[in-house]
C-alpha cells in the first residue's frame, strides 16, 4: 500500500458545480469568484477580496497597493514560501531576509525590528503548517504587516478569525492548502485604498475593465472553492484527529514535532524532526511506502546566495524537517499503517 504526501479533498460535490459552470460556458471570473470572495471575506472578517490566479499574485498585488518600488525593502522569514520572494522582485522591491527562531517556524519580534531601516515598507509573516505564529508586538513596528493565511484558514487566533492582523491578508489554494481550487489564491483588505489598488491591478478581462495583470481567478475553479467552503471546518477536525493519532505514536520515539498537541492548530501538515540522519530517514519511510515531504526544503537565502551562517535556524529546519501525509481522505487502515510505522522508528 503506497500512501502519498499531499491529496486534494475533491469529491462529486465539487465536480459538480465546476461542470456547471463549464455547462453554462462560464470560465472567465463572474458570480461564481464573486460569490467565492464574498463568503472568504466574511470568513476572515475583512471588508474586501480579490480572488486571483496563485498566491503569487495575491503577494503582488499587495506589494503594488503598498507602492512598494525599487529600493524599498520587504521583511520575510527567510525559512518561508519562495511565493513571496518571487513576488517581490516582481514588485521591484528589495528582500530582507530574517531568521526563524529557535524552536519556532517564525521569526521574533526583536529580530524583525532589527532588520527595519528607513527603506522598509512592509513586513510579511505566516502561519506556516498549520501552526500560529505570535503576532504580538507587530503593529508596533508601525510597519504595514502582509499575514498570510493559507495554512490556517477558517480558523481562529485569540477569539478572532486568522488573518485579522494584517493590513492586507493573503492566502492560497493550491492542492496541498486545506481548501483548493486548483491553484489560485486571494488577497483581503479592510483598507478602500489599498482594494482600489489590487483591484484596478488585478483586471478581469472585461470589457472597459482595467487591462491589470490578468491575476483574476476564473469561476469554475471559485465554484469548487465555494464547494469546498461547506465543509472546512470538517476538513480542519479531521486533520486534527489524525494528528492526534500521530502524536501518540510519537511518544515512544525519540523524535519530535515542533509542538505539542493541541485543539486549536490546523495541521496543514504534520512536520516532525527526526532524531536520524536525512539518509536513514528516507530509505526508511521509502522502504515502507509512505511519502514524507520536506515543508521548506529551500530556504529563501540560498535562492539570494546569502551564507547560511547568517540563517542558522532556518538552514537547519530545513534540512532536519519532514512532514508525514496528512489530509481528509486518509483511510483509517493508512492512518494506522502511518502512525505503526513512526511508532517503530527508532
Amino acid at each position: 500500500m503506497s500512501i502519498v504526501s499531499c491529496k486534494p479533498t475533491i469529491t462529486r460535490k465539487e465536480l459538480e458545480s465546476v461542470l456547471d459552470c463549464l455547462i453554462r460556458d462560464k470560465l472567465e471570473a463572474g458570480e461564481s469568484v464573486k460569490n467565492f470572495e464574498a463568503q472568504i471575506g466574511n470568513l476572515v472578517s475583512c471588508k474586501y477580496s480579490l480572488a486571483t490566479s496563485s498566491l503569487t499574485a495575491s503577494y503582488h498585488l499587495a506589494f503594488l497597493a503598498l507602492d512598494i518600488r525599487p529600493g524599498d525593502e520587504v521583511i520575510v522569514p527567510s525559512f518561508y514560501d519562495p511565493s513571496a520572494l518571487g513576488a517581490i522582485q516582481l514588485a521591484g522591491g528589495t528582500p530582507v531576509l530574517v531568521d526563524i527562531a529557535e524552536g519556532s517556524f517564525a521569526p521574533s519580534v526583536d529580530s524583525i525590528r532589527e532588520k527595519i531601516t528607513e527603506r522598509t515598507r512592509a513586513i510579511i509573516a505566516g502561519h506556516l503548517m498549520g501552526f500560529y505564529s505570535p503576532l504580538d508586538g507587530f503593529k508596533e513596528l508601525n510597519v504595514p504587516l502582509i499575514e498570510d493565511i493559507s495554512h490556517v484558514i477558517g480558523s481562529e487566533i485569540n477569539d478572532r478569525p486568522a488573518g485579522h492582523e494584517g493590513a492586507i491578508t493573503v492566502c492560497s489554494f493550491s492542492p496541498s492548502m486545506i481548501i483548493t481550487t486548483g491553484n489560485g489564491g486571494m488577497v483581503m483588505t479592510s483598507n478602500s485604498r489599498f482594494f482600489s489598488a489590487m483591484r484596478d491591478a488585478r483586471g478581469s478581462g472585461g470589457e472597459g475593465a482595467s487591462p491589470g495583470f490578468d491575476y483574476a481567478m476564473t469561476d469554475f475553479q471559485a465554484a469548487m472553492g465555494y464547494s469546498q467552503l461547506s465543509r472546512l471546518q470538517d476538513f480542519i477536525r479531521r486533520r486534527r484527529d489524525i494528528a492526534r493519532v500521530y502524536h501518540d505514536a510519537l511518544k515512544t520515539t525519540p523524535h519530535k514535532s515542533m509542538y505539542a498537541f493541541n485543539e486549536s492548530f490546523v495541521y496543514q501538515s504534520f512536520p516532525i524532526v527526526f532524531d536520524a540522519p536525512s539518509e536513514r530517514v528516507e530509505k526508511y519511510w521509502k522502504k515502507t511506502g509512505i511519502e514524507l515531504f520536506r515543508p521548506v526544503p529551500r530556504p529563501l537565502h540560498l535562492y539570494l546566495n546569502l551564507r547560511p551562517l547568517d540563517f542558522p535556524n532556518s538552514d537547519r529546519l530545513s534540512r532536519k524537517l519532514y512532514s508525514l501525509p496528512i489530509y481528509p481522505t486518509l483511510s483509517k487502515k493508512e492512518i494506522e499503517k502511518i502512525a505503526k510505522t513512526l511508532a517503530k522508528f527508532v
